[in-house]
């Protein structure tokens, strides 16, 4: 079953690195910590065990789970990240002087997408497109970052160093949304993973109440064939995904994942990643990789998974008249 989640954070969320001093906030929530979290929620309710056998299910195959990451959404409006490469059309409808507009482009309606639906000019708001501009405004502002600064002390001198947390405040009616498709077998303890997540929070400084949401669930029906294939989460690429490389992969982007892991100071092996928004002229996998660092299953017991699985959005593409 496929089904969309459709999240409103009841408190500020952080979600971020640190950049020098600053704590940096992101707006989304990429695949892989959505699927982190609930696995980290199941693992709070039906203990480790159970949890490494549902790991070792997924990394099988004798089941499924896939996440996307989770997008802006405005009042009824969802978007999802713009094609890479993609302009609808509106090249040829703007002038040379207005071209900077497409650029701009970050997120495109879900409707738009799944339906192959006309846009001109009138469609732009900022960096989001979109059929349904009475529901956005002339300047869709969904959230805002605030940065508070902060003083961390040193154990052992007490010394002092200054760094900034960013806070990330959603409007009323927005929020973020997620793909979620997952097999019946194992739907029940995920959904009830979800519960648990939504009272625990998303990322940082979850103990003061941070992160905390409300959601609704909506099964939907996506379509299974297109002319290209829309890239809705972080994607790792198997082997076999890398064959026929220059046919397949028509635009993307790379960045790199790592991170702490829950409940230790260690971090996670390093991995390249695809980012949300690439292009593919078939359909990709991915992968549900094996990031344990050196000696770290004999510490603690476990091994740890960065989630790289492809979850695909296919859709027609191509240029508009």
């Amino acid at each position: 079953m496929t089904y969309r989640i459709d999240l409103r954070f009841t408190a500020p969320v952080h979600l971020g690195f640190m950049d020098a001093a600053y704590e940096v906030s992101e707006s989304l929530i990429h695949s892989d910590t959505i699927f982190s979290a609930l696995v980290c929620s199941h693992a709070l309710l039906y203990g480790r065990e159970e949890t490494n056998k549902l790991l070792e299910a997924l990394v099988s195959g004798r089941t499924h789970l896939l996440v996307s990451s989770a997008f802006h959404r405005i009042n009824a409006v969802r978007f999802l990240p713009r094609p890479k490469g993609e302009t609808f059309g509106l090249d040829r409808k703007l002038d040379v002087s207005r071209l900077k507009m497409i650029k701009k482009i970050k997120f495109v309606d879900e409707e738009i997408i799944l339906h192959d639906l006309r846009v001109d000019e009138n469609d732009i708001r900022g960096q989001y497109l979109s059929k349904r501009v009475e529901l956005l405004g002339s300047r869709p502002q969904p959230f805002v970052i605030l940065e508070r600064a902060r003083v961390s002390v040193g154990r052992l001198n007490s010394s002092s160093n200054l760094f900034y947390f960013a806070e990330v405040h959603f409007a009323q009616n927005c929020g973020l949304w997620f793909y979620l498709s997952v097999d019946e077998s194992i739907e029940k303890r995920i959904f009830a993973a979800l519960k648990l997540l939504s009272e625990e929070g998303f990322g940082g400084d979850r103990t003061y109440g941070l992160g905390s949401f409300e959601y609704e669930v909506s099964r939907v029906e996506l379509p299974k064939e297109g002319d290209k294939y829309l890239l809705t989460s972080i994607c790792v690429p198997s082997e076999e995904d890398l064959k026929n490389f220059s046919e397949t992969f028509l635009s993307y982007e790379l960045t790199t994942k790592t991170g702490y892991i829950y409940g230790t100071d260690k971090r996670s092996k390093k991995v390249w990643a695809l980012t949300e928004g690439s292009v593919f002229s078939r359909p990709i996998e991915g992968t549900l990789m094996d990031v344990t660092p050196e000696g770290f299953e004999a510490d603690y017991g476990y091994r740890v998974y960065r989630f790289g699985k492809a979850f695909l959005l296919p859709f027609k593409g191509g240029d508009r008249g």
